[in-house]
């Protein structure tokens, strides 16, 4: 349960992030885009962790 918050979490940050790299400063485009490249690592490392589990669970 707690993955699936955390991968709602991550498409909620993505979704602001967007919003921010259609802003006209420069600074909060590559703010957005560090928020969404910090996201999707995260959500890399929460489907290794949940690809790990059910590994463990065969």
């Amino acid at each position: 349960m707690i993955h699936i918050l955390k991968i709602a979490a991550v498409i909620i940050v993505v979704t602001y992030a967007l919003r921010l790299v259609n802003a006209q400063s420069d600074w909060l485009v590559f703010a957005g885009l560090a928020i969404v490249g910090a996201a999707f690592y995260c959500l890399y490392i929460i489907v290794g962790q949940i690809v790990n589990q059910l590994k463990s669970k065969l």
